[in-house]
């Protein structure tokens, strides 16, 4: 495990989080670079067709920004962890990891979909019972957007490369609902970087989906470690006998 590595996972905090994803960018800038640039062509394509009156076709396209933004988290996972990282680890995962990263990206643009024309429909009714609609719905968005912070660094970490969709989905849920503070000041610094630059467009093309991804990771994959860690002297007393890779997967599907 590099030094930057093994800081990660004696520290804690959103700032110990910052500083340590600071460092990995300077030391991967050139793949992370690259990478953030492969998703902002695609980002780029999908607001251009938004903005050039298909919103519907922007819409239907825009899962498939999944794809590239996988590779960008993969790389931050494996800087996360310590392991050696070379520019080709996003492509590979591009093709390794296509079915379930579809399946997030859908589900994710859809999520959105829903929870954002039911606030506006919310809003646009007025009085008490459409507020209350649009501030449930509002509230929505806000756990999706922690939960997907989540989820992201759990499908890309190098570790959990054999657990199934299912078992990721839960143990995200687990750590939004342990760890609520985290989540909640890294769904803030994600968010207010992520308006930031996106009115610096050039940024949001460039660096800063890149570091969100790496603050993500160093953020999430440290008490995710640690609630498995509790969870699994669970197995034993349940299963009969020693864990494995396969039950500890399980477990979070019971």
């Amino acid at each position: 495990m590099s030094g930057a590595a093994a800081t990660a996972e004696r520290s804690s905090g959103l700032g110990a989080s910052a500083r340590a994803a600071a460092i990995d960018f300077y030391y991967h800038s050139v793949r992370l670079v690259v990478a953030n640039v492969a998703w902002g062509v695609a980002f780029l394509a999908i607001l251009w067709l938004a903005l050039a009156g298909s919103p519907a076709l922007a819409v239907g396209v825009a899962p498939l920004l999944a794809v590239p933004w996988f590779g960008l988290v993969r790389l931050a996972a494996l800087i996360a962890r310590g392991d050696d990282v070379v520019l080709s680890d996003a492509f590979r995962a591009y093709r390794s990891n296509l079915g379930r990263t579809i399946v997030v990206g859908i589900a994710s643009i859809a999520a959105i979909v829903l929870l954002g024309s039911n606030v506006v429909t919310g809003l646009m009714a007025g009085g008490i019972a459409g507020w209350t609609f649009a501030t449930l719905a509002g509230w929505g968005l806000v756990l999706g957007w922690l939960y997907a912070l989540c989820l992201w660094p759990l499908l890309a970490d190098p570790r959990r490369g054999g657990q199934p969709l299912g078992s990721l989905a839960r143990l995200a849920v687990l750590i939004v609902l342990a760890e609520p503070r985290m989540a909640a000041k890294l769904g803030l610094a994600a968010a207010a970087i992520t308006a930031v630059s996106t009115i610096a467009m050039a940024a949001i093309v460039t660096i800063s989906a890149a570091y969100v991804a790496l603050l993500a990771c160093r953020s999430v994959l440290p008490p995710a470690d640690r609630l498995e860690g509790r969870l699994r002297p669970r197995l034993p007393s349940r299963l009969g006998a020693q864990p494995d890779a396969g039950t500890e997967g399980q477990l979070l599907g019971d």
